[in-house]
């Protein structure tokens, strides 16, 4: 070939096709993918070659230059084509002879100056830039990423080291530079560059996490479902940056967005003070998280716990006191509950009633924690209670927190519960073990799903059920629509606010300590008010006689189910899903009608 001045010979590159495959016509280029390459894998790799192209478009404009697939652009594309995700440098005469008529940067034009011989005005330079040394291959390489940054092209193999050092000392040299703008001591030389980004640092904090919330036994534990929840948001709310930029500045702007209260996507409105406190508690979280891992060498500032986090008053936090009440169903709400419910929807209520249960109470309960039967089992330890051998009784640890509860369950709440225990040996073909939960759907798995992000779905499902079938029945606004978990708080509403009843109604819900006087009184759980609590359980019950006076029978159907059920059974349609769909009951509740009807359910799962 000729010098440098003018080109009379050039190096080709024989480009060929690996046999049939998917073709697609790029900008008057057609490109094949190797056999075999599935249709989707070569839509992503013709989308590379494709913004592969709007680079090599913009770089032709720029050298004036007529749009056309250049020499550096072919070499990109035939990696891309056959599927490579990095590329790496091409020859120095695809880089050259993409500037047309010699037109090189000035980087280039001084290396290419360096192998010309003056006398004949030929050039030896090498054929890649393996062969240059590392400072020329370095300026070959930061012209091809400069016009083509779509492409993830690789260092020169050789060089690599060389290139790396120099841009970590020009790193260094950049970030002294900066301190001294600020007035800072320089960073000492010893530590290491931080790594990675933002949305890098969240991504392996998110796996941390997610590993505190999974059990020994490989289960998850649902509450981890919302702290995942925040990290995404954390992410999708926040831009992503270079973690060498995570200053003090850089932290205070994180929290502010949170501090601001910015506008919930679905309401459009702020959000409320409680969430965007547990996003500003998370962000804290893993600020301190990734000051002690190793993974990407950032560190906390000296003055970061200097970094404000009160969060801003909105007009809208004003309480009204209006809204200060607890909204509890009335007593004649709780008789139609108790008239339309099924047999198992109504041991679902009886026993929140009786026990201030919600559905992670009695969705926790195991068949170990039912004493039937017997006297109270502390009485032998010095609890002054009056009780016989045939109370009844639940004693557990309150999941949330661990703190011990005692309830005295009411004659109609264990009958419904022995009534349950049948149809639970029928569905499971055994006899419930001690460990084993109370309450589990038609497929034998527990009603309340521990690992779940909705834990209490079937709850709210059979709930609206119920609700639905009130409403079809006695008219639209004949109950309220309150949540499944009012029910907790009826009982404690009940006792009312006076300090003695707040703290019955302390130990029936297993809080802590409701006043600071009553230190002394919870000193042990044996020194608890259990009798007036039982008291207060016993009187709660005679307050609700209206409501079991409405059913002669607390096992009593709901006879209007049956009737359906039978209805859309004799029409033709056998299937159990199919029927509790038309009727939005539980498969439970048709099978158990059926039952009761006399027909036989399909022994087949439907």
């Amino acid at each position: 070939m000729s010098g440098p001045k003018g080109r009379t010979v050039r190096r080709h590159k024989q480009r060929t096709d690996d046999g049939k495959g998917v073709r697609r016509l790029i900008a008057g280029k057609r490109f094949r993918t190797p056999a075999g390459v599935g249709t989707r894998e070569a839509d992503q790799r013709f989308s590379r070659i494709e913004d592969l192209w709007y680079d090599n478009e913009a770089f032709c404009r720029r050298i004036k230059r007529k749009p056309e697939w250049t020499e550096i652009s072919l070499w990109a594309a035939d990696f891309l084509r056959k599927g490579g995700l990095r590329v790496v440098i091409p020859p120095i005469d695809d880089i050259l002879w993409s500037f047309d008529d010699c037109r090189w940067p000035a980087t280039i034009q001084l290396v290419i100056d360096c192998y010309t011989d003056d006398k004949d005005a030929s050039c030896h330079y090498p054929k890649t830039v393996d062969g240059l040394t590392w400072d020329e291959a370095k300026s070959f390489y930061d012209i091809v990423v400069e016009q083509f940054p779509s492409v993830n092209w690789i260092l020169p193999e050789t060089h690599a080291d060389e290139i790396i050092k120099f841009h970590e000392s020009a790193a260094r040299w950049s970030l002294g530079q900066l301190a001294v703008s600020k007035d800072q001591s320089p960073p000492d030389p010893a530590t290491p560059l931080v790594d990675g980004t933002f949305y890098d640092a969240l991504d392996a904090y998110k796996e941390k996490r997610r590993n505190d919330f999974t059990k020994a036994d490989g289960s998850f534990d649902g509450s981890g479902h919302h702290m995942l929840g925040v990290i995404r948001a954390l992410r999708e709310r926040h831009d992503d940056f270079l973690l060498a930029e995570l200053d003090f500045e850089r932290c205070q702007g994180l929290v502010d967005l949170w501090r601001e209260r910015p506008e919930s996507e679905r309401t459009k409105k702020p959000l409320a003070k409680k969430t965007c406190q547990n996003h500003i508690g998370e962000l804290f979280r893993f600020l301190r998280w990734l000051h002690l891992t190793k993974d990407f060498q950032w560190k906390k500032q000296f003055d970061f716990a200097d970094v404000e986090r009160g969060l801003t008053k909105l007009n809208t936090d004003r309480k009204s006191i209006r809204k200060m009440e607890i909204d509890t169903f009335s007593l004649d709400e709780l008789a139609l509950l108790y008239k339309h419910s099924s047999c198992y929807e109504r041991l679902l209520l009886v026993w929140c009633l009786n026990c201030a249960h919600g559905a992670a109470e009695f969705g926790r309960v195991e068949w170990e924690d039912l004493f039937l039967q017997q006297e109270h089992p502390w009485r032998k330890e010095g609890l002054k209670i009056e009780t016989s051998e045939e109370d009844c009784w639940c004693g557990l640890l309150r999941p949330k927190t661990d703190v011990l509860g005692w309830w005295w369950l009411w004659p109609e709440t264990v009958r419904l519960l022995e009534w349950w225990r049948a149809e639970y040996e029928q569905m499971v073909k055994h006899q419930p073990g001690k460990t084993e939960r109370v309450l589990i759907t038609d497929t034998g798995i527990a009603l309340y799903r521990d690992d779940s992000r909705n834990a209490q779905t079937g709850f709210a499902n059979a709930w609206k059920r119920l609700l639905d079938r009130i409403e079809k029945s006695e008219g639209k606004g004949s109950i309220r629509r309150l949540p499944f978990g009012t029910l907790r708080d009826q009982l404690p509403n009940w006792l009312g606010g006076d300090e003695n009843n707040a703290v019955v109604a302390s130990v029936a819900l297993c809080h802590g300590l409701p006043h600071k006087g009553d230190k002394l009184l919870f000193g042990q759980y044996s020194n608890r008010p259990w009798a007036a609590l039982f008291k207060s359980q016993q009187e709660y019950r005679q307050h609700l006689i209206p409501m079991f006076n409405a059913l002669p029978d607390v096992l009593t159907e709901f006879d209007a189910v049956s009737e359906k059920v039978e209805a859309i059974w004799n029409t033709g349609e056998r299937k159990i899903r199919k029927i509790a769909e038309i009727l939005g009951i539980s498969e439970m509740t048709v099978r158990r009608r059926l039952k009761s009807l006399g027909l036989k359910p399909p022994s087949e799962k439907n």
